[in-house]
């Protein structure tokens, strides 16, 4: 981890640009440090003396960039003091040879070494490298609290865009549970006491069945579909799926006796749907907008109704020739609940276990509604 981290600190600084920089710095220092010298002890400036200077620095540059670069962000770390310690040595050790070469072996008459003791050089080659110890170690440690602060930045940036999607989220419940008290409150006030609605409805079929067999059957039929509409299942997140169909199925009834069954509908079922449950409303109101959309009086282009539960997976489609007026066949008696709502309810209650999508073009208008009943988001 620390050799990456060293890595990477040297690859910033190579990629940054501050090499330019840098190089611009130990020039200014360099010409600063020999114009020190020069007032203070009177040497000439002389080719000699800038050759001196600059070989100096290329050694001193050594010891600040290898301490700095290398040794401090590769073992700056209690557990290995060791390392850290044999590490500088072992640099100050190159330092050390690096001026002994220059001056004993590589150049020693431009540096007026010859007689000169070691003990002497090497103490003040230690004196020398300790200012450039000093500026390594807190140029390493400027650059350390720089990339925490950096870090530091990008953590707070995350946080708040984390905050930020919490917050949207939040925003879509509230909305959703707005909603659905909505919904809930308009619930309760068609109900408008239900059981009183039924009764008056068997009251009247118990009055028109001996004049008419078949305006009692009507009256009988809507009864028990508003006594399914109106009961407080409806509130429930689920239904059962059986109960469901039953009212599609009624509905459809009705729709014949209204039209004296001058309507043509091809309803079929495959499957056994007794042990599952599914979003109230949802099939109805897909069968009301085939009714809305469709041209249905056409014996040769009927309105096709397929329920087929296989594998645990519930297909609920229409299909249906599209009227070429705009006036609805049923204009009223809709649920009020449209197709929309209906998606947003259902990636509500079933997620992505469902799928709803409309073909709605020119001639012909189909819905198309899936739920896999063992559907795991997990995969498993």
């Amino acid at each position: 981890m620390l050799n990456r981290t060293a890595d990477t600190q040297k690859r910033t600084w190579w990629a940054s640009g501050e090499v330019s920089t840098h190089i611009m710095i130990w020039v200014l220092y360099t010409i600063y440090f020999s114009l020190l010298i020069h007032f203070f002890s009177g040497d000439p400036i002389t080719p000699k003396f800038i050759l001196q200077a600059i070989v100096y620095r290329m050694g001193d540059a050594m010891l600040f960039y290898g301490l700095a670069l290398v040794v401090l962000p590769r073992f700056f770390s209690k557990s290995k003091i060791f390392q850290l310690t044999l590490s500088f040595l072992v640099l100050l050790g190159l330092y050390l040879g690096w001026r002994a070469w220059i001056e004993y072996i590589l150049m020693p008459g431009l540096f007026n070494t010859v007689g000169t003791k070691i003990a002497q050089m090497v103490s003040l080659t230690i004196f020398n490298g300790n200012t450039y110890v000093m500026f390594s170690v807190g140029y390493f440690f400027a650059l350390k609290s720089i990339k925490q602060q950096k870090e530091i930045a990008q953590q707070e940036i995350a946080i708040a865009e984390k905050d930020a999607e919490i917050a949207r989220q939040e925003a879509e419940l509230a909305i959703l549970a707005k909603e659905k008290t909505l919904a809930e409150m308009a619930f309760l006030r068609a109900q408008i006491n239900p059981h009183f609605l039924y009764n008056t409805l068997n009251m009247l079929y118990s009055k028109v069945r001996g004049a008419s067999k078949e305006a009692g059957n009507i009256i009988l039929t809507f009864a028990e579909m508003m006594r399914y509409a109106t009961s407080t299942r409806m509130q429930q997140d689920t239904v059962d799926l059986e109960g469901e169909l039953d009212f599609v199925k009624q509905y459809l009834e009705l729709q014949r006796q209204r039209f004296n069954n001058n309507i043509f509908i091809d309803y079929e079922e495959q499957g056994d749907f007794s042990y599952f449950r599914i979003m109230p409303m949802v099939l109805i109101t897909i069968v009301e907008n085939s009714f809305k959309h469709g041209e249905l009086h056409d014996p040769e282009s009927p309105l096709q109704i397929r329920a087929i539960l296989e594998d645990d997976i519930l297909t609920f489609s229409t299909w249906n020739l599209k009227r070429k007026d705009d006036n609805p066949i049923t204009d009223k008696g809709q649920t009020g609940i449209g197709i929309d709502n209906i998606k947003k309810r259902l990636k509500v209650v079933h997620g992505e276990a469902q799928e709803l999508s409309v073909i709605d073009d020119k001639d012909d208008y189909a819905v198309f509604f899936t739920l896999n009943f063992n559907y795991n988001p997990n995969g498993i």
